[in-house]
Order: C-alpha cells, then structure tokens, then sequence
C-alpha cells in the first residue's frame, strides 16, 4: 500500500465516485448552503469502500476517520509517510439578490493561514490531498459536476498582489476559478508565498487600525513599538 498507488486509482474511480454521490443527493434533501459538510461522511463511505473494493486497504487498521469536523484530515490512510485526504466543495452557482447565476468561484475555505503550519508539521505537503467536489445546486437541480483530485496547493488561487489569495477577516485561504488550470504548482512555490502572504494580511490590517488613530496616538503606539525592538 503506497500513497502514489492510492491516488492514482482514485483519480481513475472518480467517475464511480461522482455516480455514487450523485445517488446519495438523488436519495436524500440536502440544502444547498450546507451540503459540503454534510456530504463528507457520504463521500468517505464511498471511497473506503472502493479502496477496499481494489485491495488497496485490506482493514479498518490501515486507515483513521476524524472524530468530527475539526480534526484534520477527514481521512488519514496510514501509508509511510501517512496519507492525508480532505474533502472540500464548491458550488457552481450563487444565489444572489433572489436569483440563481452561474459563478466561476465558490469562494470556499482552504483552511486557514493560521492552521496549516499546524498541518504541515502534522503531515508532509505533498502528502495532502483534497477531494474537490464541484456542484451545481439551484431551484431546478441538484447536480454533481465533478470530483477533482489533487495536491491541497493545486486548488489554491491567487490574489492582485500574487499572494495566496486569502478572506482578510479570518485568513481563509480562497480557491482559485473552477476551470483554471493550478496557480499554485508545487510545495515549495506554496512554501515561498505562504510567509509573504501572512506579513501582507498583518500589514493591510494593521494599517487600517492605523486610521483611526490620532497623529498623537500614532506617535506613542511608534514609540511603543520602537522601544520593543
């Protein structure tokens, strides 16, 4: 049992995986602003079963579900070095002012600028892969569109400044377009841009405290700060 092996044949079973999804939303009523979430446990039935089916995991010892929706992964397969397999999803379309449009980003978490140091000394980057699940939920369907596998960094975009493209508020790392082909091609170009990003978001925030500051209140918080260093 090796990651490369597992991985290959998941990408060759994505289309027994989007066949099997899209049953399981035929089957049951799931709303549109929740269904990344509530479809994990279902798309992890599924590919453990399909490994399983393939021989690539032989017992319940070879793998590590999470207990709940904050321990990362969603799935570790216990290859060496450790395998770890996350699920993330996007709608293609977006309700806006009461209508149903089409979109070329969900806009969705990543995961946090915060969190992945955590995760990258808790798991090698290239041995993290999320499964992309790519919907289409309006008023007139519920569809699966795809399912797309890859290195977490490949699903990443970029922002103006060709940064990690980031939500300022909570440092929510943002996809990139659906249908753009990766921004982000290997661990050390993420590697690169990841501390480059974190000083950028610190420096935007930073300074817009700093405008609702006084010229007075500047000049002690500069005197402050220079007598820190």
């Amino acid at each position: 049992m090796n990651k490369e092996e597992i991985i290959d044949n998941l990408k060759k079973l994505r289309p027994e995986i989007i066949n099997s999804l899209q049953n399981v939303v035929n089957k049951r009523d799931f709303e549109y602003r929740t269904f990344g979430t509530s479809v994990e446990n279902y798309l992890f039935d599924i590919i453990i079963s399909l490994l399983k089916s393939k021989k690539l995991i032989s017992s319940d010892s070879q793998y590590k579900r999470a207990k709940d929706k904050n321990e990362f992964p969603d799935l570790t397969i216990r290859t060496n070095p450790p395998l770890a397999l996350e699920a993330k999803a996007g709608n293609r379309s977006r309700f806006v002012n009461g209508v149903w449009k089409p979109c070329k980003n969900s806009a969705n978490d990543l995961g946090t600028l915060n969190t992945f140091e955590e995760k990258l000394k808790k798991f090698n980057g290239n041995d993290i892969f999320y499964i992309f699940i790519e919907y289409n939920f309006t008023d007139k369907e519920k569809k699966i569109v795809d399912v797309k596998i890859d290195n977490f960094y490949k699903f990443v975009g970029l922002n103006k400044a060709g940064l990690l493209s980031y939500r300022e508020k909570d440092g929510n790392l943002r996809p990139k377009d659906f249908d753009k082909p990766p921004l982000v091609n290997s661990m050390e170009q993420f590697v690169k841009l990841f501390p480059m990003t974190k000083k950028y978001r610190s420096s935007r925030i930073a300074q817009k405290h700093l405008q609702g500051l006084s010229k007075k209140e500047l000049s002690e918080l500069f005197d402050k700060l220079n007598g820190s260093v």
